[in-house]
C-alpha cells in the first residue's frame, strides 16, 4: 500500500515538472500518425485459392489538427485513395479495393464532446457525443517517442480487452488519435487487440492552424451512437445474405 502511495506522488510530481517546464511552449500544431491495422481475411470455397496473395496489413497516415481548446483528426488527402489488388489464379480472377472511408473526429476540449463524420456504404453521418472516457490506469511505464517522454496509461473495456496510450505531458494539450484523448497530454501512441492494430505518432509540428482548418465537421446525417451501431449492423447482416455465396469482386472499408 506504501509503494503504492509512492508511486502516484512520484509520478504526479513527474508530470508537474513536464508541464511545467513546457508552460510557454505552443499549444498550436499538427501530429501526423501512421495507422498500422493487421489483416486477416477469410475466403471460402474457390476463393480460398487467393488466401496466400492478400494483403497482411493496412497502412494509411492520419493528421491531427490542434490547439488548446480544440482537435480535428482525418486522413491526409494524398493518402485517401483506394488500393486496389487484383489476383489471378487457377482461371479464376479476383479484384480487392480496400478503401480509406472519409472519416473524421471534432474534439471540443472545453466542452467534452466529439462530433464524428463517419461514412459507411457510401454514407455519411454525424455523430454528436459527450465524452465517456473510462478509467485510465497509469502503469508507470516510461518510453521516448520523437524524443518526447511519454508515459502509459491502460484501460479495459467490458470484454476485458485493454488499450494502452502513450501521452506526453511535454506537449499539454489533453488530445489524440481518434478517440483516445483525454489523458494529461498529447498521446503519441496507442495499442489495440494485443498490437494487431497500432497508432504512432511520426511527427510532432508546432505552428500556428488556420481557423479555416479546424472546424466541426458539417457533412452527414445527424444520427446518435446507438443508431449508427443499429443502422451498420442491419446492413451487414443484408449484405451477408445477398452475398451468401460468395462472389470474384471484394471491396473492404476499414473503420478505425
Amino acid at each position: 500500500m506504501k509503494k503504492t502511495a509512492l508511486f502516484v506522488i512520484v509520478l504526479a510530481l513527474s508530470i508537474g515538472l513536464f508541464a511545467q517546464n513546457n508552460e510557454n511552449s505552443s499549444k498550436e500544431g499538427k501530429v501526423v500518425y501512421e495507422d498500422v491495422m493487421k489483416l486477416d481475411i477469410k475466403l471460402e470455397g474457390a476463393a480460398a485459392q487467393f488466401a496466400d496473395q492478400l494483403p497482411k496489413e493496412r497502412r494509411s497516415k492520419k493528421e491531427l489538427l490542434f490547439n488548446e481548446n480544440s482537435s480535428l483528426y482525418q486522413n491526409i488527402k494524398e493518402d485517401e485513395s483506394a488500393e486496389e489488388v487484383a489476383m489471378e489464379q487457377g482461371g479464376m480472377m479476383m479484384k480487392m479495393s480496400m478503401m480509406e472511408p472519409d472519416n473524421k473526429l471534432f474534439y471540443d476540449l472545453n466542452k467534452s464532446e466529439t462530433i464524428e463524420q463517419r461514412e459507411f456504404m457510401t454514407r455519411m453521418f454525424l455523430i454528436k457525443s459527450k465524452i465517456e472516457q473510462g478509467e485510465w490506469k497509469m502503469t508507470g511505464e516510461q518510453k521516448t517517442i520523437l524524443d518526447y517522454p511519454c508515459f502509459q496509461a491502460v484501460k479495459t473495456n467490458e470484454d476485458g480487452e485493454k488499450t494502452k496510450a502513450w501521452f506526453s505531458p511535454a506537449i499539454p494539450v489533453a488530445s489524440g488519435p481518434s478517440n483516445y484523448f483525454g489523458l494529461p497530454g498529447m498521446v503519441l501512441q496507442v495499442e489495440m487487440e494485443d498490437g494487431e492494430h497500432t497508432i504512432t505518432a511520426i511527427s510532432v509540428e508546432f505552428e500556428a492552424i488556420d481557423k479555416k482548418l479546424l472546424v466541426k465537421p458539417r457533412k452527414g446525417k445527424k444520427v446518435n451512437q446507438t443508431e449508427f451501431d443499429k443502422i451498420v449492423e442491419e446492413k451487414m447482416k443484408e449484405m451477408g445474405a445477398e452475398h451468401g455465396e460468395g462472389g470474384s469482386t471484394f471491396m473492404i472499408q476499414i473503420h478505425k
